[in-house]
């Protein structure tokens, strides 16, 4: 009985320890608190940047350069006729981001919910 108790600890031990040192995948989008975090994870720049924050609410960049972070406060996105994101009132459930890259490729990035157009 003291056997297998202590072979499983040591299994709960080994187990805890290989999800512990587990690397996290570096994500493109990341959304936390009031805040929407785009990487350029390319090896190119990017220009004309343009997050959209669910469906309605923009904000632009001119550039973002390779492995360069954008962090945009989500009280600063706005719809078409100036109104602005409020995270008292709504919660972000889709994040999509535009550009161009240098060799004039279209970059086009995703987070939650696909957007309506």
């Amino acid at each position: 009985m003291r056997r297998t108790a202590a072979a499983l600890a040591v299994a709960l031990v080994l187990v805890g320890a290989a999800a512990c040192s587990k690397k996290e995948e570096p994500r493109p989008i990341i959304v936390t608190g009031g805040t929407i975090s785009v990487v350029n994870m390319t090896g190119s720049a990017w220009s004309d940047v343009s997050v959209w924050l669910n469906d309605f609410y923009r904000a632009q960049a001119s550039e973002l350069l390779p492995g360069q972070r954008l962090d945009v406060p989500t009280s600063v996105f706005t719809a078409g006729w100036g109104q602005r994101f409020d995270p008292k009132k709504q919660a972000p459930y889709s994040v999509e981001v535009t550009a161009r890259s240098a060799d004039g490729k279209a970059v086009r990035l995703t987070w939650g919910r696909e957007r309506r157009r």
